[in-house]
């Protein structure tokens, strides 16, 4: 059941400032700036919405009017919702990234880091981050300011828990679905996750990726033979009930995959007529990817999962092969995203050598 949020008329309660979490840092790194998107004007909007119905079906490929009605509806409404955010952006790539409401230091780290405006500019993206909703009427009203500053987060009316999970990430295919239809590749991230942007962009460039082709496509860290927990005492417990199988079909990591946009409407569709299970990452990339059919593409050289070897391993790992980090503590993000920055800048300090002639 959603949650609504009463609003006390009593409460007089002083809401922290978001944005000096550490001064150092917002000293050492310039803020990108995210400003809410300008909407469009009404009738250019409508216009927009009528081209989403449109299109939506025509992706889709089901008409309406005599489809069954789905076992698994996904109806929480939108709190917050940057409806404009990809209208006539003319991008590549789209972002979105599952966060906790009261996330707001690791949400400004990536806007600082690897979600930088000026990276996204640059490679024609955009982010956003998906969550549902908490009973702290604080932590709910911050998320509104941080959402009035960079207009870049969408927030339904589902409780944000653990257990919770898949329907944020059907939350983020659903958006994405609805609003975001002339992107190329999607990529869902979570919140503590370190992206070594350029190194990423190079890889969707090369021409492994691009024989892949542009549909169908899903790449990840793929698990296979991930057995089912049956502890009682462990949080992933998954009773027989639920699911009777000893050891799950393969399935992504869901730190971070990469999907074609058509694979995001297909997704979202089939999620409705697929029973809802807890456990987001194998639901999402295992249970609807077989349903669809769909082959997972290994990255899995490029991840580094292990937290608490993410930092080592980025020391050590001189050729760069490593593009996507596990870590826990945001001062060691920045300061990896410090040296990756640094590095590139480097790789280019001769990149321009021509030399008129006399």
């Amino acid at each position: 059941m959603p949650i609504l949020i009463q609003q006390s008329s009593k409460q007089t309660k002083t809401i922290p400032i978001l944005y000096d979490w550490h001064k150092e840092l917002t000293d050492e790194y310039e803020l990108e700036m995210y400003h809410a998107p300008e909407a469009p004007r009404v009738q250019d909007s409508q216009e927009y919405m009528d081209n989403i119905t449109e299109m939506n079906g025509q992706q889709k490929g089901w008409d309406q009017s005599t489809r069954t009605p789905p076992i698994n509806p996904h109806e929480f409404k939108y709190l917050i919702n940057p409806s404009s955010l990809c209208y006539q952006k003319n991008l590549t790539y789209f972002v979105y990234v599952h966060t906790a409401p009261g996330n707001f230091k690791k949400r400004q780290t990536i806007r600082q880091t690897w979600g930088a405006k000026t990276l996204m500019l640059k490679y024609k993206m955009r982010i956003v981050f998906i969550m549902g909703v908490v009973e702290d009427s604080v932590t709910v009203q911050r998320v509104h300011s941080e959402s009035n500053r960079y207009g870049d987060i969408v927030m339904e009316e589902f409780q944000d828990s653990y257990r919770n999970l898949t329907y944020k990430a059907i939350a983020g295919l659903k958006w994405i679905s609805s609003y975001c239809l002339d992107v190329t590749y999607v990529i869902k991230s979570d919140d503590d996750i370190l992206i070594d942007m350029h190194a990423l962009m190079e890889t969707m460039n090369s021409k492994e990726v691009k024989k892949y082709g542009t549909r169908r496509l899903i790449m990840c860290n793929q698990w296979l033979k991930m057995k089912v927990i049956r502890d009682k005492k462990s949080k992933w417990y998954v009773p027989k009930e639920e699911f009777d199988k000893e050891y799950f079909p393969p399935y992504c990591s869901g730190s971070l995959f990469i999907m074609s946009l058509d694979v995001v409407f297909a997704m979202y569709d089939m999620s409705l007529n697929t029973k809802f299970f807890w456990v987001d990452d194998f639901y999402i990339t295992g249970l609807l990817a077989e349903k669809l059919n769909l082959e997972h593409k290994r990255l899995n050289d490029n991840y580094m999962l292990n937290a608490r070897a993410a930092v080592e391993k980025f020391d050590k790992d001189e050729k760069r092969e490593l593009k996507f980090f596990h870590v826990h503590k945001l001062t060691d993000i920045f300061r990896m995203w410090k040296r990756l920055r640094s590095e590139k800048n480097r790789s280019c300090d001769n990149c321009f050598t021509w030399v008129p002639p006399r």
